[in-house]
């Protein structure tokens, strides 16, 4: 077998399908077809991985095998486009109405239900797109017009990370896609919106390391060049003062070799007046996505 052609298992590596589904996939639906050698082993080509991992994607996204397997490549990017404006423009008030309810009831085993079905039916990226956000907002003024205790916002921040965390952890990144660093500066405590950025980045085929929340900016630095990554990605709450992230934004960047760049996202960067010399600031998730595809890579 040739050298560009790769085994079964480097192509449940690389995507994050099982042997076994690929197998199933095979009989099924026709793709992928793989060479076989003298003992009758799988191989596959570099298109077809190609292919696997929009599909794996596409998957991830709410999609179904029986809709995206028999798609060229070209199909398969067309699909995802239609698919995203369908999905971010759909209602989803009853996903709302399942989480309020959970809360309040209180019902823990509910909550994680309700929003592991959000996840699992709509898929991670619209998920995390459309209807987070509104969970978000929906929790947060629950709090402040006094409807939600502390302790279930805590609650509805603790299940979705988790379920956040779980649903990242299956995916694989994509070969020569940009390697992220991703954390919040010391202080800032609030990460959902940090998992939020990992997720719709990973889904975007980036490698995506994550410290956590609060990681000092000599800290950041010297991971960033012991991991050898592209970017630092950092997010910033709404509560995190406007005062303190430029000058944090500046130390991180102070020392940081030049082909390193640092983003900045979340709610606190729509208050910055003035925006900080060489760092890529962005307002919404989807600014993010559409950078990664001209950002540094390790192609």
């Amino acid at each position: 077998m040739g050298s560009l052609l790769l085994s079964i298992s480097a192509v449940e590596r690389e995507t994050g399908l099982t042997k076994d589904t690929l197998r199933k996939w095979e009989v099924r639906y026709g793709f992928p077809i793989p060479t076989r050698d003298s003992n009758g082993q799988r191989f596959y080509t570099h298109s077809d991985l190609d292919r696997l991992l929009r599909v794996k994607r596409l998957l991830d996204l709410g999609s179904r095998p029986a809709k995206t397997l028999r798609l060229s490549l070209k199909e398969l990017t067309a699909l995802a486009a239609e698919q995203c404006e369908e999905c971010l423009a759909s209602d989803h008030s009853e996903v709302l109405d399942q989480v309020w309810h959970a809360l309040t009831a209180p019902d823990s085993v509910a909550l994680r239900g309700a929003l592991n079905q959000a996840l699992v039916f709509n898929g991670l990226g619209i998920f995390v797109l459309a209807i987070m956000p509104s969970l978000n907002l929906m929790v947060s003024n629950g709090w402040m017009n006094g409807k939600l205790a502390i302790h279930q916002e805590h609650l509805y921040s603790e299940t979705l990370r988790n379920l956040l965390l779980e649903a990242i952890s299956r995916l694989q990144p994509m070969p020569g896609r940009a390697k992220v660093l991703l954390s919040t500066p010391p202080d800032e405590r609030h990460d959902l919106g940090m998992l939020a950025v990992q997720a719709v980045l990973a889904l975007a085929g980036a490698h995506c390391i994550s410290l956590g929340p609060a990681t000092p900016a000599t800290e950041l630095r010297a991971a960033a060049v012991s991991h050898r990554v592209h970017i630092i990605a950092l997010s910033f709450s709404s509560a995190y003062p406007s005062r303190r992230i430029l000058p944090f934004l500046e130390q991180v960047r102070r020392g940081l070799p030049e082909q390193i760049q640092v983003w900045a996202g979340g709610a606190g960067i729509d208050n910055l007046r003035k925006k900080p010399p060489g760092v890529h600031t962005f307002t919404t998730l989807e600014q993010m996505v559409s950078a990664l595809t001209s950002a540094p890579s390790a192609a």
